[in-house]
């Protein structure tokens, strides 16, 4: 196989604890997480390994260090692992770790399968790409045919890692709301045609039947996810807009991770991207 398009759980998932609590001022629910950390050299270091691994699968890597003749942590440092020196680097860091934390809690808390697709191969260590932040589905059926009780999550999301305020919740929700056909649609395309250069015949597969809705009607819900620098999140968070002025549709959902100095953590943990 080319490229690592399934990931296993890591550990520092433990640390996510579900506050099914905490709600908006005007009662509408949010599936808020505290990730409640502890300084662990081991945790960190696979927490490093899996999102290394988003950049650039085992297999990849190995031929790399053989093409450049670089060590292992010159290539990742120079070519893959944005650093806190480039450009934009923090940025990167930042928008990374909390895309890549919510595609863990929605793969292995939530259940859904997540392309690991998003930060791969990239022509530079900061150049994100364009298009839906986040893509997710899940079969209701165990062989994966088609049934219209099928879900696809498009998912927006926003880092406020060195901030304790609220607003990435109602800016994730407002770009959420731009969200079209067209938009997720040239995600799916883009996904299919990676994981299929990758040789992950089975997730391209899976993601083509989320391309053919006129044929096969699926459920689609709308994700507005945020990861906030905040230690603790009071029952009835406000951020200045009501629920009805979010206009959330029928299918829409709020995302919420918060955690103590997460910058500072996503920090720790890029330092440590090195094999």
């Amino acid at each position: 196989m080319k490229g690592m398009a399934v990931m296993n759980a890591p550990g520092y998932i433990k640390w996510l604890i579900s506050e099914q609590s905490v709600r908006l001022e005007d009662g509408i629910a949010i599936s808020c997480y505290k990730l409640d950390y502890s300084i662990d050299d081991d945790l960190f270091d696979e927490w490093a390994l899996h999102i290394r691994r988003h950049y650039e699968s085992d297999d990849e890597l190995k031929e790399s260090l053989i093409a450049t003749s670089l060590s292992i942590e010159e290539y990742l440092k120079t070519f893959v692992i944005p650093q806190k020196s480039d450009p934009f680097g923090p940025t990167s860091r930042s928008n990374d770790f909390t895309e890549i934390m919510i595609s863990d809690l929605v793969e292995f808390i939530n259940g859904y399968t997540v392309p690991r697709c998003k930060q791969d191969n990239r022509s530079g260590k900061t150049n994100s790409a364009h298009g839906t932040d986040i893509l997710a589905y899940k079969f209701h059926k165990p062989n994966h045919t088609p049934s219209k009780r099928d879900e696809l999550l498009v998912i927006e999301v926003k880092a406020g890692l060195s901030s304790d305020s609220y607003e990435p919740i109602s800016k994730a929700v407002a770009d959420s709301h731009q969200y079209d056909d067209v938009r997720y649609a040239h995600t799916l395309n883009f996904y299919r045609k990676s994981l299929r250069y990758k040789e992950c015949y089975q997730q391209a597969n899976d993601i083509a039947r989320f391309q053919r809705k006129s044929e096969h009607d699926f459920i689609m819900n709308f994700i507005a996810a945020a990861v906030i620098s905040r230690e603790n999140i009071p029952n009835n968070i406000v951020i200045g807009i009501k629920g009805d002025d979010l206009e959330l549709r029928k299918n829409d959902k709020i995302f919420l991770i918060h955690g103590k100095t997460l910058m500072d953590l996503a920090h720790q943990i890029y330092e440590r991207c090195k094999k």
